[in-house]
């Protein structure tokens, strides 16, 4: 009897909910997409030029030589000391495994023009700093067009990517990183010696372009173990 009351219950609520079962089944098949689009992807050299523009955080533009081999290998050349924003900041077409997510369609939409669709991604295991992930999919191409990071410690970073095609693969040619950062900072004296702290906001943007791109040239791994020479952040 159990049984069957399960199963009536299960089918009333396919019944009541069928776009529910029909969108959590599309939300993954998008990410899956992307994986085979970029399934031939297994190594790109770029040249990088981040420029900055965030409140009390003052730097000339940089520019250095970004390498990427499949699936997380990623490493930065630069003559100069060199701060890149990695969380959203480099090209990583294998960092959304399905298998690695609780995946959640949220929405449709067309913008510009284009079909897309939203998706929260939460990460199964504890992935850095990383709580969820908000994804704006081009259907059309397959294309994550941008990317909303909600982190533990308050940081949010929403991605604007933009993309041409170099030797058969769309690619980035330029992300607008959007920051909204937590940042707490002494504000006076409540009382004798008493310090008030007051948590504030830090906003800005960092702008990253990437030109001559070289696609599967054979990168090693061995190329990536660090060195004194290459530095990042």
């Amino acid at each position: 009897m159990k049984k069957i009351l399960l199963c009536l219950a299960l089918l009333l609520l396919l019944l009541l909910f069928p776009q529910w079962t029909g969108a959590q089944e599309d939300a993954f098949r998008y990410i899956e997409s992307i994986e085979k689009k970029y399934a031939g992807l297994k190594d790109y050299t770029a040249d990088v030029m981040v420029h900055f523009d965030i409140e009390m955080f003052k730097a000339p533009d940089m520019q250095a030589k970004l390498y990427y081999k499949a699936p997380d290998k990623m490493k930065v050349e630069s003559k100069r000391v060199f701060f890149f924003p990695k969380e959203g900041g480099y090209f990583n077409p294998s960092l959304f495994k399905k298998e690695d997510y609780e995946i959640k369609f949220l929405e449709r939409s067309t913008e510009d023009g284009r079909k897309a669709v939203k998706l929260k991604l939460a990460p199964k295991k504890a992935k850095r700093n990383i709580q969820y992930f908000i994804l704006t999919v081009d259907t059309d191409r397959n294309l994550i067009r941008e990317m909303e990071m909600t982190q533990l410690d308050g940081r949010e970073v929403r991605a604007v990517i933009g993309y041409e095609k170099f030797e058969g693969f769309e690619l980035p040619t330029h992300i607008q990183l959007k920051l909204d950062i937590p940042s707490y900072e002494t504000e006076g004296v409540k009382e004798f010696d008493q310090l008030i702290q007051k948590p504030k906001r830090v906003t800005g943007t960092i702008e990253v372009t990437y030109s001559n791109y070289r696609v599967n040239s054979g990168l090693s791994d061995e190329f990536f173990k660090e060195t004194g020479s290459s530095r990042g952040k």
